[in-house]
């Protein structure tokens, strides 16, 4: 049975690859806004072999840490300090901040091209995009190190917390796909925005604090 806090732990980090307009959501927009919907079939299903291959090295080098040893408990607190941090950023981010992060990339500008100016992308590109994120690294590596065990532990417990973490990526990214104009419209705005930022905050914080009175 996967225990309340696992789960509680996988959720927060869907929720955040959900909402959150990072490199893969905004690419997804960018593209398909570029090239049409169907491209990123190709590009979505790389990024999702991606995830899977480092969900799986993440869970093997947990699995591979001696419980008891110093390293294990410095993934504890490495992985309590990521969150801490995902959720300071959450409260203070803005949506201003979001405005003016897009326009500076240009991403309006990008989504109204239709001659070519952005490269059209592939199934080997989005596996690779996984590689190069180093937040996604820390992040799926804090996943495994406080979830890991409640899923079950071993390779099949991996196997189910990658099914459901690039289940919920495809969805994310196709969400991002075909109504990234609304989702970032959302983000853009100042109440709303700021309503959706600081829920994320406080379940991150909720999280952290069943995962700081469980201890390492």
């Amino acid at each position: 049975m996967v225990e309340t806090e696992a789960l509680l732990t996988v959720l927060a980090v869907l929720a955040l690859g959900l909402v959150t307009p990072g490199p893969n959501n905004v690419t997804c927009v960018v593209h398909a806004g570029v090239h049409g919907r169907r491209a990123n079939v190709r590009l979505i299903a790389g990024m999702a072999v991606g995830f899977v291959v480092v969900h799986l090295v993440c869970g093997l080098l947990v699995e591979q840490v001696d419980e008891d040893g110093a390293f294990w408990g410095f993934l504890h607190w490495f992985g309590l300090l990521f969150l801490a941090l995902i959720a300071v950023r959450l409260f203070t981010l803005t949506p201003a901040d979001v405005r003016a992060a897009m326009d500076g990339q240009g991403l309006d500008a990008l989504v109204r091209l239709r001659d070519g100016g952005v490269p059209r992308l592939g199934f080997t590109t989005g596996v690779l995009m996984q590689f190069v994120n180093g937040k996604e690294w820390a992040l799926v590596l804090t996943v495994m190190r406080l979830a890991l065990e409640g899923f079950g532990g071993g390779l099949l417990g991996i196997a189910f917390i990658a099914a459901v973490t690039t289940s919920g990526g495809l969805i994310a990214m196709s969400l991002w796909t075909f109504g990234g104009g609304r989702l970032t419209g959302v983000l853009r705005r100042d109440t709303a925005g700021r309503r959706v930022f600081v829920g994320l905050g406080l379940l991150v914080v909720l999280l952290l604090l069943a995962l700081g009175l469980r201890g390492p």
